[in-house]
């Protein structure tokens, strides 16, 4: 099953959020939500973000101020949201990264659709470049190519579920990423109140990595919260 869409509402009126997140959160998409610039960094840093709605008006600061901020930082799409249809707004927004702007009000399913362009894009610009995508990490590499992981020059065996939990962590280093995430992520849906397969896999990525390094610990666990990669990721 595909991964689900991660959603990330930023807007300071909560009838906006709770529309937006209760008609997503039908379609399947994860959906968070943060009325300022410093709760959309607090939700950022710690939950891998796909899309991202961005209001133009936020009691803080400026979406247009957030947009070079988000874009450099982090692999995300964004569509500006605003009730001020300026024309020179919208080309500020679109200048500074914004990949889509809406003004609102708006109807839902446009909305809907227009997130799907965005995303079908970026995917066919990700897919172009999957190809030559490797992850190389204290001495490891991981290559999207062959889905191979090899240390030293010997190549480890890791089950197709091992392999997709490590790109998950590869791609969010230095970060703690919980079981429900890592499930849904990984297997498509969220974990149950007694479904331990996330620590099952861990355990046993852990193991194999381990033993390749001589005792190196690469992730961490963190109470409450869930698991972390504790490297630097180096991306080709």
């Amino acid at each position: 099953m595909p991964e689900p869409t991660s959603l990330l509402i930023v807007d300071d009126e909560p009838d906006i959020q709770n529309l937006i997140k209760r008609y997503f959160s039908k379609l399947g998409f994860l959906v968070f939500c943060a009325g300022s610039g410093a709760d959309m960094d607090q939700v950022l840093a710690k939950q891998p973000i796909d899309i991202v709605l961005l209001d133009v008006c936020l009691p803080d600061t400026s979406g247009i101020e957030l947009l070079p901020r988000i874009k450099q930082h982090y692999q995300v799409a964004v569509i500006m949201l605003t009730a001020q249809a300026k024309t020179e707004q919208r080309i500020a927004g679109l200048n500074q990264g914004a990949d889509d702007y809406l003004p609102k009000p708006f109807d839902l399913a446009e909305l809907h659709a227009r997130i799907n362009a965005v995303l079908r894009r970026n995917e066919a610009i990700a897919d172009k470049q999957i190809e030559l995508k490797q992850y190389r990490f204290q001495g490891f590499t991981l290559d999207t190519r062959t889905r191979t992981l090899c240390y030293k020059k010997q190549n480890i065996k890791l089950s197709p579920a091992e392999y997709d939990l490590l790109l998950v962590m590869l791609k969010n280093p230095n970060t703690v990423l919980d079981r429900d995430y890592l499930m849904l992520t990984t297997r498509g849906r969220p974990a149950s109140a007694h479904d331990r397969a996330i620590d099952v896999r861990m355990g046993q990525l852990r193991k194999k990595l381990f033993l390749e390094t001589q005792g190196t610990p690469l992730f961490s666990t963190v109470r409450g919260g869930g698991y972390m990669l504790d490297c630097e990721v180096l991306v080709l």
